[in-house]
């Protein structure tokens, strides 16, 4: 009975935080129109708040990965709640473009730390992790779906910014209280594998594939996010409604399939349904792109297909390097691929302009065949490979 209630508040908690930090996540984008006129900025200012969340994310990624390691991991989630809390608070009682910036790296990168450390810990806390990982996850996509809903109606003045953060910094108080009466499991550290260094995790034959693995990704799925939207209205015609509907329906499917997948993921395996998600997601991702204003179900299909693929990258990652560097690895690889949304997101208006955006949004469904592509080329030439499901 003690465990069950256990159970229960773990998932209460993991499920609470899920949902929270991509509610948070999802604001930037929802009030940046507002930021642009409250702060009279210019588009550069204006883009520069969407550049340091990426950054964030890879500072946090690249050194809270080895910190996870090393730091027991109640103290180290709490450490990081703290310092999410902390700029969510800032946001609250400031309004200051710069003081807004600094926070920026510190909220994104702390919330994205927070849900990877759940991915990483799920499998170590239930009897069914892969599912576990897809409801949480599914909970994810309703933060963020039920944000930009709500405070998307709400997002013409500071002051609805100061007070959707101070609901969510009343929500991360309930996640302390309920991470105050966790126990966490922890991994068993061996004297070899405590030795294991950074250079040696990248010299792992898998390493490179999932690196460029989580970078394909990434460019697929967050370069539909941010100029979907430009693309329909300046290049195929379509009305502002339009293409933002097109948008949601992407992220409508990938909110729901992983509420219809969960039950069959640990059926079929962690990487197996990642070869299948690649594979359909892919096919779908490039028909709909290519049909263009005729494409847009395609697009929300392809959603559906994709919907398991992040969380799943993050549990396959954990599967190739020992339990006790786990976290690093995952952490450095992870960012390592963000480089690949910085890269991307600096130069892609430039490309646009260069080539116009015919040319240049074939990019994203070449980054969806790739991901598939590197998905099949880990599976049959890396030998790490042959014993994971």
């Amino acid at each position: 009975m003690e465990k069950k209630k256990t159970n229960i508040r773990a998932l209460l908690f993991c499920g609470l935080l899920m949902t929270i930090t991509a509610a948070s996540d999802s604001l930037r984008g929802i009030f940046l129109p507002e930021f642009r006129k409250a702060f009279a900025l210019s588009e550069q200012q204006a883009g520069m708040i969407i550049m340091i969340s990426y950054i964030g994310n890879l500072l946090f990624l690249s050194v809270g990965g080895r910190l996870s390691d090393r730091i027991p991991r109640k103290r180290y989630i709490t450490g990081l709640l703290i310092i999410w809390c902390a700029a969510l608070l800032t946001y609250v009682l400031t309004e200051n473009y710069h003081i807004l910036l600094a926070g920026m790296i510190f909220s994104m990168g702390g919330s994205t730390m927070l849900s990877t450390t759940v991915n990483m810990m799920t499998p170590l806390m239930f009897a069914v992790p892969a599912m576990v990982v897809s409801i949480l996850n599914f909970l994810q996509g309703v933060g963020i779906t039920v944000s930009q809903n709500i405070a998307g109606r709400f997002s013409d003045s500071l002051g609805a910014w100061h007070t959707v953060n101070l609901i969510l910094l009343a929500a991360a108080a309930v996640c302390l209280l309920l991470l105050a009466g966790l126990k966490l499991p922890e991994t068993e550290k061996s004297e070899a594998q405590e030795k294991i260094s950074i250079p040696a995790l990248l010299r792992s034959p898998a390493s490179i594939l999932l690196i460029l693995i989580c970078g394909s990704y990434f460019v697929a799925e967050h370069g539909l996010m941010n100029w979907l939207t430009s693309y329909g209205t300046e290049y195929l015609g379509m009305s502002l409604q339009d293409a933002s509907f097109t948008l949601s329906l992407f992220f409508g499917g990938i909110t729901v399939g992983r509420l219809i997948f969960a039950p069959f993921i640990d059926k079929i395996g962690v990487f197996g349904t990642l070869l299948i998600s690649s594979a359909a997601g892919a096919a779908l991702y490039i028909t709909g792109m290519a049909l263009g204003t005729a494409g847009t179900f395609f697009i929300a299909a392809a959603g559906l297909a994709l919907s398991v693929a992040y969380p799943l990258i993050v549990m396959l990652i954990g599967k190739f390097f020992p339990a006790s560097v786990s976290g690093s690895a995952t952490g450095l690889i992870l960012s390592i691929g963000t480089l690949a949304d910085i890269g991307f997101n600096a130069f892609f208006g430039s490309f646009v302009n260069a080539v116009g955006y015919g040319i240049a949004m074939t990019v994203m469904p070449v980054s969806a065949a790739l991901f598939c592509v590197l998905l099949f080329t880990l599976r049959f030439a890396v030998r790490e490979s042959r014993n994971i499901r």
